[in-house]
């Protein structure tokens, strides 16, 4: 698995240092409270904005660390984890596009580009 390490501020001689993820706990939701579950037909239901950010970020960090250490299929799954979440993100759609030319599957790389294209015309 390719996984891109965390990295908290820089220390005071500037040097970025890597650290484990804080576990956090959430709170039970109220009773009563109705909590949307994703699935695959709605992977954001019940994300705050927030979270889809944080999530679609680290996925595009995920595909780029694959992508430049060689490991072209997962960092493809990363991306497409992405615009999974955020279809609008153009950069994402162009790393697939370029990834999928570089693997030799044309249909897909075409798809992808005309997606990243039309993402961005608005």
């Amino acid at each position: 698995m390719c996984n891109s390490p965390t990295f908290h501020p820089a220390n005071p001689s500037g040097v970025a240092m890597a650290r484990k993820p804080d576990l956090v706990r959430l709170p039970a939701p109220p009773p009563g409270a109705v909590v949307q579950q994703a699935s695959a037909s709605n992977p954001n239901a019940g994300m705050r904005e927030g979270d889809r950010i944080s999530h679609v970020a680290d996925a595009y960090s995920r595909g780029e660390f694959c992508m430049n250490a060689g490991k072209d299929d997962e960092a493809i799954a990363a991306f497409q984890e992405a615009v999974k979440i955020d279809p609008t993100f153009t950069d994402a759609w162009a790393r697939l596009a370029a990834l999928y030319e570089k693997k030799g599957d044309n249909k897909k790389a075409i798809d992808a580009f005309r997606r990243s294209k039309k993402v961005a015309k608005g």
